[in-house]
């Protein structure tokens, strides 16, 4: 047997076991999301994932709008992302805050900062095509792209599509594996 073969066997084995696709998450969340790679905020991330959080109906129907538009990017399945979001929210504010707690500029249930949508809709703009106007209105990728911190703020915080979209962008751009 190749070791190649071994690996995606225990992969697979693993993925059956709780806590073990949780950990592919966590690891990727700290080094692709959250971007500290801190392992104390890591293993809190681990576990979060087995904590029973109720996803909201709005939340869950603001990631089917960001699985909608970003499906198929970068090879994500619908599958894969629908599950990053709805963990990547458990993980961020328990789908509870919409606000940073502390104060921190973070909004909406995947606690997008108003300066990384900034910068993925001004840096990534090929990420938003035809699937996010339709969602959003003709023009809204030109709209937001005028949007300074304080609109983001306020928008992100108001409009869950917008949140989930955006932290799908964060998960895309950030070029992560599968």
């Amino acid at each position: 047997m190749s070791e190649n073969w071994k690996a995606k066997a225990a992969m697979t084995a693993g993925s059956l076991i709780p806590g073990v696709v949780n950990a592919d998450f966590a690891d990727d969340w700290g080094k692709h999301y959250q971007t500290s790679n801190d392992p104390e905020k890591i293993e809190r991330a681990r576990s979060v994932m087995d904590a029973d959080i109720e996803l909201p109906s709005e939340s869950k129907q603001a990631i089917e709008t960001a699985v909608y538009i970003f499906q198929g990017d970068e090879g994500k399945s619908a599958k894969l992302l629908r599950d990053y979001l709805i963990k990547t929210g458990k993980v961020e504010s328990h789908y509870k805050h919409v606000r940073q707690v502390g104060g921190g500029p973070a909004r909406s249930h995947w606690q997008v900062e108003p300066a990384t949508a900034m910068s993925l809709v001004k840096h990534s703009y090929k990420l938003f095509g035809p699937k996010f106007e339709e969602k959003f209105g003709p023009n809204a990728l030109e709209t937001v792209q005028r949007w300074d911190e304080h609109k983001w703020s306020v928008a992100l915080e108001k409009l869950p599509h917008l949140g989930a979209t955006m932290a799908a962008a964060t998960w895309i751009a950030s070029k992560w594996r599968d």
